[in-house]
Order: structure tokens, then sequence, then C-alpha cells
């Protein structure tokens, strides 16, 4: 249900405010994924969620 919320928000059809709030938590780690992928921006997240993207930091073992 995460994944269609997100189809969803990203097509403009439902806006982040009629997201249950006991499913908005999924619905932005899905939307995170997404900018991750490259398939929206973190402006584009923004935008839906009206918080800054925070990009997942390195584990310390991949940090140099």
């Amino acid at each position: 249900m995460n994944k269609i919320w997100a189809n969803r928000l990203i097509a403009g059809t439902q806006v982040w405010d009629s997201v249950p709030d006991y499913r908005r938590s999924g619905v932005k780690t899905e939307l995170a994924s997404r900018v991750e992928d490259g398939e929206i921006t973190a402006e584009k997240y923004k935008e839906i969620t009206g918080e800054e993207y925070a990009a997942k930091s390195a584990a310390p073992s991949e940090q140099s």
C-alpha cells in the first residue's frame, strides 16, 4: 500500500495531507528509496512531504 500511496503522490492525484498518519513513515521510506534510485529528485520529495530529503549515510565499514 505504501507503493500505491507513493505512486499517487508522485502523479499528483493525492496530497501528503491525505496520507493516513499510520502510513506516513512507510510512504516516506518508499519515496526516499525512489530518490536513491533516481526516480524522483530530492526537491520532489520535499515538495510531496514538506520535509528535506536526508540521504542515507554510508555504514562505518563503507566509509574511507
